[in-house]
């Protein structure tokens, strides 16, 4: 496959739901104020499904929401809003959306509601046998179902790096990247492109993907993770 910049996904919890372990992070410029867009229409196409994990346990590196509570800091400052002395937050709502061209990898098309903040997604439920290819998309919006624009996503990978067939998959136990920018362009056409043999997709998304956006009333977060309890050889500890 391709290195790190070739996969995909994130958000984060507020309070009680931000679990926290050691991990990477870095600098970035304040993003630009958000505005409210209008409500989303759903693919009656889709079959309508929920995650059966809340993101509640699911581990966020330290560094990770120490550079956004910085960063949020800056936003605000730079925005000349209300420096907030205890940052507010609020919870995105995530779905992921997943379907094919050809009958083969999905059971069928669907869409996939995780709890406000996020959750956890168990492809097994999803996925069948078959060797196939399907195309994911990851949606956010605010808890009064609105656009969220300026979302800026980070990726924590949780499956092993591996060599499948000559070419590398996955970046490996724990890593960090922020792959807004790869994501953008994927989300704004099809979607991320995944393949089943030899479970490549788990080594591409297995992991957390993080959400983040800054407005004036508060740091926007949430996450959507994936795992899939049949190959858990796959993925780390």
């Amino acid at each position: 496959m391709r290195p790190i910049e070739a996969l995909a996904l994130a958000l984060i919890i507020a309070s009680p739901a931000w679990a926290s372990e050691h991990g990477g992070g870095g600098g970035g410029a304040p993003a630009a104020p958000v505005e409210a867009g209008p409500v989303e229409e759903v693919d009656p196409s889709l079959a309508l499904k929920s995650a059966k994990q809340s993101s509640r346990d699911v581990k966020i590196p330290r560094a990770l929401v120490a550079r956004l509570e910085k960063e949020y800091r800056e936003y605000l400052l730079h925005n000349q809003f209300p420096a907030q002395e205890s940052l507010k937050r609020k919870l995105i709502n995530v779905s992921v959306e997943l379907r094919q061209k050809r009958a083969a990898a999905l059971h069928e098309e669907t869409r996939i509601n995780t709890p406000i903040g996020g959750g956890v997604i168990d492809l097994a439920d999803f996925l069948t046998p078959l060797r196939g290819a399907f195309q994911m998309k990851i949606k956010a919006r605010s808890e009064r179902d609105e656009q969220i624009p300026g979302i800026r996503v980070f990726y924590i990978s949780r499956a092993k790096a591996r060599v499948i067939d000559g070419e590398d998959f996955g970046a490996g136990c724990g890593k960090l990247v922020e792959v807004t920018k790869f994501l953008d362009k994927k989300m704004a056409k099809a979607g991320l492109e995944l393949y089943t043999a030899g479970q490549r997709y788990l080594s591409v998304i297995g992991g957390t993907f993080v959400l983040a956006a800054f407005t004036r009333e508060a740091l926007q977060v949430g996450s959507v993770s994936f795992i899939d309890s049949r190959y858990p050889e796959v993925m780390c500890e």
